[in-house]
């Protein structure tokens, strides 16, 4: 029970109280959509592949700390920890992701990809909407290629724009699976 709506505000945050407690990292659901479109409230959760602590090895830090500010500890579909705190109003929930299983990320993809935003002098730091459109080409489920849709006729109507150098570049980072990503993409309109 999140899906509570919060504004930019609230999500700069609670990514600065994450990261006072030592969790850091990108955001890289469609929250990123989002903070490149420059909207100001948000519904979904945070997605955020941590570069601070191993969700997994350090499970148990993460529920202690949770814990002692009140928070309550989840898993995301892949087994990692959520986290559901309340800033001010709002509750927020925040599945934090790493590396694991066919869930990957390269290091490389967050060199290219890296972007950040300031909110009430607190760094955000997000993937850039291309890279987020890589990652859901590569997992392509249904969900995702509704999502990769959305993100298409967003780009249709003018509200985004896409580079899709980067795009390209960003699949690339992929190798074996470089033209699948590319295929997905161009099967939903994307012209790379």
């Amino acid at each position: 029970m999140v899906a509570t709506a919060y504004t930019i505000k609230q999500l700069a945050k609670a990514i600065d109280l994450l990261r006072k407690e030592g969790i850091d990292g990108y955001v890289i659901g469609d929250t990123v959509i989002y903070l490149a479109i420059k909207k100001r409230e948000f519904e979904s959760d945070i997605d955020l592949f941590t570069t601070s602590i191993s969700p997994l090895l350090e499970e148990d830090v993460i529920r202690s700390l949770a814990y002692s500010r009140g928070w309550s500890v989840g898993y995301t579909e892949l087994g990692t920890p959520s986290i559901t705190m309340r800033i001010d109003d709002a509750e927020i929930r925040v599945d934090l992701y790493e590396n694991i299983m066919d869930f990957y990320i390269p290091s490389k993809a967050f060199e290219i990809c890296g972007r950040s935003t300031i909110v009430e002098g607190v760094e955000i730091k997000y993937v850039a909407p291309e890279c987020w459109a890589v990652f859901k080409a590569k997992r392509s489920a249904i969900s995702d290629r509704n999502d990769l849709a959305e993100l298409k006729r967003l780009e249709d109507e003018g509200y985004i724009k896409l580079d899709k150098a980067l795009m390209k570049s960003v699949a690339s980072l992929y190798e074996d699976e470089e033209k699948h990503i590319l295929n997905t993409l161009r099967s939903i309109g994307f012209k790379i």
